[in-house]
């Protein structure tokens, strides 16, 4: 088995690692089934924890997957949220086998795992599963590859068009002080219809409503829709690279981009409309304020379905919707988010590819694994309706994440969900543009050491300033300083470097 390049600090690790494993599958070597034909071990690890009923379901799978002729047993190997990054790296280090890996563009991509050799080519694999290949698009399939050869199977579960720049707004207390939102990219507007809508949401719940992030990580794609410079991207990774759509790439963090952001929020956080402590406030809490008591200012956070079906469960009067500033712009795109990787650890790489090969052959499999047993674990009244049952706690008593691996044609949507809120999760934009960089896979195994400085300072100085706690003026000029000094331009001609060259073999990507 490979070993890897992650550092790490021995003693706690092995512990961590005995956390990981304990009562796995993790044993290698086929096992027998009836008749003595080998079923061998199809590990697959995710990020999050098992649901209630894990077991009656991934028995259910794998009793199918037998029926099929097919000669693997699934195991899903969960990894909290909150240790995922440490238990992987572990995992990864030491070689721990198991056959297939959730890859997430914007935690730990197609290249960072290629890089560390994490992950195998698949082209010859999918050679013998043509169904599987056929499943997806030729632009399906373009993130998934890197220096000329494929290494994910890509997950479609929802259109990449609205993933950017919405914002979703709570029609109760928007009605009570305005007649509509305003889209038409000015601020000022926009922040004082969101002061109303706090007074009123305090005046009607005895909370203060805020305005969140989808992610703190993220740069504020809803605010990009109102610069003249629009259309552009900036990577969600880590921010540090800004696309224009001529395939010029800048640096965001030395961009007016990035100073219209900070001097923006600053208009927000000084309007009282940001949460004082928004750099140290996990984002479950602006979930639960949003789904559980119905308070939250116009944000790019939740802006998922799940989101919204909570806040239905919960509050059944309450409405939601969700809009774009500048809606007559298009909206920058890019391919798929989510894949599956074969880990270079897997005692048998066909495995996995095997496993999403029966995954993807019908709608029965992909509601099986993905929503359990009906009957047991959901109730169905159209293809594409579900009611899940719950356990004591209200959790699904079995789910597997359809945001891992679903395909969106199959997917099952909550009974609670309106018409418009599954258009809404399956909008296909009339007029969108991708990236130029959708496609593009950087290695950042040549600037390692400055990526991880890079990223702690973006975090340590950066943050602050884009969100308003911090005057652009007065803290920009030392906060660009040390992040040249953490290795900002050697990243930069890197990444220019590599994207020159995918440009070379790839130039029909610049729309001229």
């Amino acid at each position: 088995m490979k070993k890897f390049c992650f550092s790490k600090s021995v003693l706690p690790l092995v512990l961590v690692l005995f956390a990981v494993t304990a009562g796995s599958l993790f044993a290698g070597g086929a096992s027998s089934g009836s008749g003595g034909a080998s079923v061998h071990p199809m590990r697959f690890v995710v990020p999050g924890t098992a649901s209630a009923d894990y077991a009656t379901g991934i028995k259910a799978v794998n009793d199918k997957l037998k029926a099929d002729g097919v000669d693997i047993a699934v195991d899903l190997v969960y990894l909290p949220w909150d240790v995922y990054d440490q238990r992987l790296n572990l995992m990864l280090s030491t070689g721990e086998p198991f056959e297939l890996i959730q890859i997430m563009q914007d935690v730990k991509n197609i290249s960072f795992l290629v890089g560390k050799e994490g992950i195998v080519p698949i082209d010859d694999l999918l050679a013998k599963y043509p169904n599987l290949k056929n499943r997806f698009s030729d632009d399906d399939w373009k993130a998934a590859r890197y220096g000329g050869k494929t290494y994910a199977v890509p997950a479609t579960w929802r259109s990449m068009d609205n993933y950017l720049s919405a914002v979703t707004v709570l029609l109760n207390p928007l009605r009570k002080v305005a007649s509509e939102f305003p889209t038409d990219g000015n601020i000022d507007k926009f922040i004082d219809v969101s002061k109303k809508m706090q007074a009123q949401i305090l005046q009607d719940k005895g909370k203060t409503a805020y305005h969140w992030m989808h992610q703190l990580s993220w740069a504020p794609n809803w605010l990009h829709r109102t610069y003249p410079t629009y259309p552009f991207y900036v990577d969600m990774s880590n921010n540090l690279v800004l696309a224009r759509q001529d395939g010029t790439i800048d640096s965001y963090f030395e961009s007016q981009e990035f100073r219209w952001d900070a001097e923006n929020y600053r208009k927000i956080f000084q309007a009282g409309l940001i949460h004082p402590d928004i750099l140290n406030t996990q984002s479950v809490h602006w979930t639960d304020e949003f789904s559980l008591l119905g308070v939250m200012l116009p944000s790019e956070a939740n802006n998922t379905l799940d989101a919204w079906i909570g806040l239905k469960q919960n509050l059944p009067d309450e409405q939601v919707t969700t809009f774009f500033l500048n809606p007559e712009k298009p909206h920058v795109t890019f391919y798929a988010l989510n894949f599956q990787g074969i880990s270079a650890t897997a005692e048998r790489p066909e495995s996995g590819i095997k496993f999403l090969d029966w995954l993807y052959s019908n709608k029965q499999n992909h509601d099986l694994f993905h929503y359990g047993i009906e009957g047991t674990h959901y109730t169905a009244s159209a293809p594409n309706k579900i009611a899940p049952i719950n356990d004591s706690t209200g959790a699904r008593l079995y789910s597997s994440a359809d945001w891992m691996t679903g395909y969106l044609p199959w997917m099952r949507f909550s009974e609670l969900a309106s018409p418009e809120q599954i258009a809404w999760a399956t909008f296909q934009a009339d007029n969108k543009v991708y990236t130029p960089i959708a496609a593009f896979t950087f290695d950042s195994t040549p600037v390692a050491s400055q990526l991880a400085a890079l990223q702690t300072e973006i975090i340590a100085s950066f943050y602050p300033i884009r969100y308003g706690l911090l005057d652009y003026a007065s803290a920009y000029p030392a906060a660009i300083q040390r992040l040249k000094a953490a290795g900002l331009d050697q990243y930069m001609a890197e990444y220019r470097r590599q994207f020159a060259e995918y440009l070379r073999t790839n130039p029909e990507i610049i729309k001229k």
